[in-house]
């Protein structure tokens, strides 16, 4: 999703400049303005009662040096894996991997399954 939060923000940038839309102004588009999009009032920020659903990245990359802000920096300098994902308030993903998922053999089983759908 933060791509296409990026992608957003970079279109929109064009048209009304990155005075008018800021990072945060994307951010929020992706969080509190995606749930009223659903029609939920339990996700789309942190707060007592709602979902308490989020992601941290680690930004302790290069890339991520000089953005000026951790939403910046993680909309515009390539955040592409989380470290650790909260989904209603359980831990969904930590240091990167998702917990309780062997993924060496999800990997195995996902081979089998597309070499069987090639042959077919």
């Amino acid at each position: 999703m933060i791509g296409e939060v990026r992608q957003a923000l970079l279109l929109q940038r064009l048209r009304y400049g990155a005075e008018e839309i800021t990072h945060q102004k994307a951010f929020q588009w992706a969080t509190i303005g995606s749930a009223g999009c659903l029609g939920r009032d339990d996700i789309g920020k942190i707060a007592v009662g709602k979902q308490a659903d989020i992601a941290l990245f680690k930004l302790d990359e290069i890339r991520f040096a000089g953005a000026g802000s951790p939403v910046a920096a993680i909309l515009l300098c390539g955040a592409t894996k989380a470290d650790k994902v909260m989904v209603a308030g359980k831990w969904r993903v930590l240091e990167g991997q998702i917990v309780g998922v062997d993924m060496n053999q999800l990997m195995a089983k996902q081979i089998t399954l597309a070499a069987n759908l090639a042959r077919a």
